[in-house]
């Protein structure tokens, strides 16, 4: 075929000039635009980041003082009076109390959630694609509704009294949302070839899930149970009605405890000056807990996908 046979349309001076002032144009607001960018992107970081580091200063200044004191883990609360008024002991019964309780809830709730999401993420049934939705919508409701459930729940409908437990199941119904759905989001993440090579040497697709897939994903999934621990360890809405108070230290699921958010609350309430200062060094304790849970979860994200 004779290329020189077709007509070529011959562009004008004009045509041209306009053409490369319509493309200058487009670039120049291209690049005006990529510069704004440039500085309201690190203005708008700045302007974020200055409520939280004024937050942290605050907490460390105020609450530094009593993490330096060993007395504030040793002693249990105590109750000032008017001729006492700096006399109000540790925080000992809280730290016992908090640990109970999230540890009953993760016995309950990140089994569950690991069973969930795997199940979630290997079947395609309509029983799967409801447990899917409930738990997207689980996951982003109000805390305060799960402290609701467990004393509806718990106490006024099994008339089990305000107890660890009630606050662990309170705090378990929050996390296990959020396990089920990061244990599927991993499942679903582990190369096809895995279920593939344990399928093609006969074995059934329940062992497959549990002695090729879980493992593949277990890194992922211990750091998703543990930012769901650490969402768990500041939570106070779900434990405030339900767990009761008793100033002494307890690891019996079934008896009264106190909680590190709730003390938190109470002293924040409380007229004697002495008390409100030491929620600082409650929030502050609070504030490191859930710092080293969360940087041990993104370790292990880290090595996960350093794995891959």
């Amino acid at each position: 075929m004779n290329l020189a046979s077709f007509d070529v349309p011959v562009l004008s001076d004009e045509t041209r000039a306009e053409i490369r002032a319509i493309s200058t144009r487009k670039r120049n607001g291209r690049v005006r635009r990529s510069q704004a960018m440039r500085i309201v992107a690190p203005v708008s970081l700045v302007i974020a980041a200055l409520p939280l580091v004024a937050l942290l200063i605050a907490l460390i200044s105020k609450g530094g003082p009593y993490l330096a004191h060993w007395s504030f883990y040793t002693q249990g609360p105590q109750a000032p009076t008017l001729f006492t008024p700096n006399a109000i002991g540790g925080i000992s019964t809280a730290i016992t109390g908090s640990l109970s309780i999230v540890l009953y809830a993760s016995l309950m709730a990140i089994p569950l959630g690991v069973a969930t999401g795997v199940y979630t993420a290997e079947n395609n049934t309509k029983l799967a694609a409801a447990i899917r939705l409930v738990a997207g919508t689980m996951s982003g409701a109000p805390s305060i509704l799960m402290g609701l459930f467990a004393l509806g729940l718990m106490i006024q409908s099994l008339n089990v009294p305000a107890s660890a437990f009630d606050g662990s199941v309170a705090l378990a119904v929050l996390m296990l949302p959020v396990v089920a759905i990061a244990t599927e989001i991993a499942v679903r993440a582990v190369p096809n070839t895995y279920r593939e090579a344990g399928l093609a040497l006969g074995a059934k697709p329940q062992r497959v899930s549990m002695k090729i897939i879980l493992p593949a994903a277990r890194s992922a999934i211990v750091s998703a149970s543990l930012l769901a621990l650490s969402r768990a360890v500041g939570e106070t809405a779900p434990i405030i009605f339900v767990i009761g108070e008793v100033n002494k230290v307890s690891f019996n699921p079934l008896s009264p405890v106190q909680a590190m958010p709730a003390l938190l609350y109470s002293n924040l309430a409380s007229p004697f000056p002495a008390l409100r200062s030491e929620a600082w060094g409650i929030g502050l304790l609070l504030v490191l807990f859930v710092f080293a849970l969360s940087l041990t979860a993104r370790l292990l994200a880290a090595r996960s996908e350093k794995g891959k």
